[in-house]
Parts: C-alpha cells; structure tokens; sequence
C-alpha cells in the first residue's frame, strides 16, 4: 500500500469515526447532525482533492525530470558508442596498414 492510499484510508476511517462519535455525544437533531456529517465530508472531501491535485503535480514534474535524465544518459551513451566505433576504426586502419608495410617490406607480395 502505497502513502496515497495509506492517506486516503486513515482520512476515511477518521472521518467514520468523528461522525460516529459525533453522532453519539452531540445535542441536536437528527436533521442538523445529518447536515453537519454532509458539510463536514464535503470540506474533507475537497482538502483531499486539493492535496490530491498537489501529489499529481508533484508526480507529473518527477516524471519530467526523469525523463530529462533518461534522454541525457542514452545520449552520452549514444556518444561514447561513437567515440568507441570511430577509435576502433582508426585502430583497423592502422593495422591495416601496418600489415601491408610489413608485406610489402617482407617481398612486395599482398
């Protein structure tokens, strides 16, 4: 369970119990004390909302941001490859090279 379903339980598990508890030692009427529970939910409802909304922002920049690192880090991958492709390139060229010299010094035969 993660911590914005853990908030979300605790919030409606308290808020079962104010209403019960409310409902036992309050002095009004069932009308006023069935309003006060509407009222009182509604204005938990929209803090949860609020701090719902809050969480998806914070979520959305996250994700932003990894995908930032992501793209950074597959394009200096993408960088070093090269430069690795084009070292071993040269290295081939040298060899060649250098194996042809050597024939070519050893009797001029390929």
């Amino acid at each position: 369970m993660n911590n914005a379903e853990r908030t979300t339980l605790a919030f409606l598990t308290g808020l079962g119990i104010g209403a019960v508890f409310a409902a036992l030692i309050a002095p009004r009427s069932g009308e006023e004390m069935r309003e006060w529970i509407a009222d009182t939910a509604e204005q938990k409802f929209r803090v949860l909302r609020r701090k719902g909304g809050r969480s998806i922002k914070q979520l959305q920049i996250a994700l932003s941001k990894g995908e930032e690192k992501v793209a950074e880090v597959l394009r200096n991958g993408k960088d070093a490859l090269e430069s690795v492709a084009a070292k071993l390139d040269r290295t081939d060229i040298q060899l060649a090279e250098n194996l042809l010299a050597s024939r070519m010094s050893a009797g001029g035969q390929l």
